[in-house]
């Protein structure tokens, strides 16, 4: 089965995007509600300059659509629902989005983007404002989701990726990967050139 499968309706106009996980669903539902900004945040094409609580369920967000390049400045409400959560926007082309946990063991997310709440011909005609990102956003969290399942027991894990990997800019992650695959690389160089050495001064000693 698909790690991810996009649709769109027409007639209802909406997108969705539905990604396999490994969790349960009572993990992936708690997971989802735990922290509605963690779900954003996941998106590797949403830049943020303000996520800001507002009240209980209410939340104030600035931030630049790298799909579109378009900024969104808009008032969320958060609506926890029984097999999941519904984001409604006070602003943009958008109307919801709402994240629905199917399935048991190895339960599925489904991330619904509704642009139904507008007039037909102004949705027509603000088609460039429509959130491209949707299928990146759907991998991110199937990427998330699985070192979730493997590494969320750890704290420390834990602590990290709420810390410091979530208030991140998309850019600074990808310059912090690099900076650790190179860090590693050199540590493993480290160890070789260690271990020749100890192996040469073995032979030295024996002689």
């Amino acid at each position: 089965m698909a790690d991810n499968a996009a649709g769109t309706d027409a007639g209802r106009d909406a997108a969705w995007v539905t990604i396999e996980t490994l969790l349960t669903a009572d993990a992936l539902l708690a997971f989802c509600q735990a922290d509605v900004e963690r779900l954003f945040r996941i998106n590797s094409l949403l830049r943020f300059d303000e996520w800001r609580r507002v009240a209980e369920y209410e939340y104030h967000v600035r931030l630049r659509n790298l799909a579109n390049d378009k900024e969104l400045d808009s008032g969320l409400h958060v609506e926890p629902l029984a097999d999941g959560l519904r984001v409604t926007y006070d602003n943009g082309l958008k109307t919801a989005t709402t994240f629905r946990v199917e399935g048991k063991g190895g339960a599925r997310l489904i991330v619904t983007d509704d642009y139904s709440g507008m007039p037909a011909a102004e949705r027509k005609a603000r088609t460039d404002e429509v959130d491209r990102s949707l299928v990146q956003w759907g991998h991110d969290l199937h990427r998330y989701l699985a070192r979730w399942n493997r590494w969320s027991r750890h704290g420390l894990w834990r602590w990290y990726m709420a810390r410091v990997w979530q208030p991140m800019t998309p850019l600074a992650r990808r310059v912090v990967f690099l900076l650790l695959v190179i860090t590693a690389m050199e540590f493993a160089v480290f160890l070789m050139v260690l271990a020749i050495f100890v192996l040469e001064l073995d032979k030295f000693v024996g002689l």
